[in-house]
């Protein structure tokens, strides 16, 4: 009876390290497959709103990489697309741009996620519309012949996942770091 109780116990100490184990491994899956998703997301949905302000693009094309109520109240396009937008006066030709992820954490039971990030444009290739250029001559002289610097800023990212989807839903400006 006793080897029959030590074999039972021995038995049972392995299956729970396994469990234990194997619960392990399939987390650390589901938060690298999350966190791959949510950097590319980020990554490409952060590069398309700059390319909407900077070049004028399709801002319909933003609704696969944010939350529509989002996209409503965001400042930078807000600003961008409007007639106040500083880049309205040149024709962008490129960009550099640039994310670096600083943090970001899911479980993979959740459907929201959070992240913090460095946005950065490191170089514009534009230059001013030849309509606007003897105006902007006389206004700032030749510095203003080249597009101004895009802002680098540090922001809070939520995320949200519906329909097995992750959507950015909210960005909260930290900070805007100067220089580069």
């Amino acid at each position: 009876m006793r080897i029959l109780r030590r074999l039972l116990s021995f038995l049972a100490y392995r299956m729970l390290l396994l469990t234990v184990v194997s619960a392990l491994l399939i987390i650390s899956f589901y938060l690298a497959m999350n966190t791959a998703n949510i950097w590319a997301l980020i990554t490409d949905g952060l590069d398309a709103r700059a390319g909407v302000v900077l070049m004028k693009g399709d801002a319909g094309q933003l609704n696969s990489y944010f939350r529509q109520e989002f996209l409503s109240q965001d400042p930078v396009l807000q600003v961008g697309m409007s007639d106040a937008s500083p880049y309205r006066d040149y024709e962008i030709r490129g960009y550099d741009h640039r994310v670096r992820m600083v943090s970001v954490w899911s479980w993979p039971w959740e459907d929201v996620a959070r992240a913090e990030i460095i946005e950065s444009i490191e170089a514009i290739d534009g230059t001013i519309l030849s309509t606007r250029r003897e105006a902007a001559l006389a206004a700032g002289g030749e510095e203003r012949l080249s597009p101004p610097e895009w802002a680098t800023s540090r922001y809070r990212v939520t995320l949200v996942r519906s329909a097995g989807r992750w959507k950015i839903s909210n960005l909260q400006l930290i900070e805007q770091i100067e220089g580069k």
